[in-house]
């Protein structure tokens, strides 16, 4: 796996372990007597965009295309869910996922990440060379 890759997956673990982390202070608040218990509510679907990436990140061994068209795709949607939260509520979460978010994208679009995702098709057969027998 190139150094790239290892960079990105371990940024998305990074990223969702923090997910993670504000979903159990979000199940917390209600215990603890937070009175945001609405806006808490209506956030929590901004956490499954790196959920899902964490467990594209979990999937990068396998080496196919669609795991990293699929964790490029999430992650450029993270900041643009932070951005449309920044339009109803004036968070400036998007000011830090947006560049975190480059990162990951910018590193999976490396050529050393294209060619470790890039499908593995057998040699086509030449006329040079013959057919391998067929099994029986």
């Amino acid at each position: 796996m190139p150094l790239s890759v290892k960079i990105a997956r371990n940024l998305i673990w990074l990223q969702a372990t923090l997910a993670m982390l504000s979903i159990v202070l979000l199940i917390l608040g209600p215990a603890l007597g937070s009175d945001d218990i609405l806006d808490d509510l209506l956030y929590a679907p901004f956490y499954l965009p790196p959920l899902a990436t964490g467990w594209l990140a979990n999937q990068m061994h396998t080496r196919r295309p669609r795991v990293r068209h699929a964790a490029i795709a999430v992650q450029l949607s993270i900041p643009v869910l932070d951005f449309i939260h920044f339009l109803f509520e004036d968070t400036l979460t998007w000011v830090l996922s947006a560049p975190w978010a480059a990162l990951i994208v910018t590193l999976l679009l490396l050529p050393s990440a294209r060619t470790w995702f890039a499908p593995t098709l057998p040699a086509p057969c030449t006329p040079s060379q013959p057919a391998p027998p067929a099994a029986t």
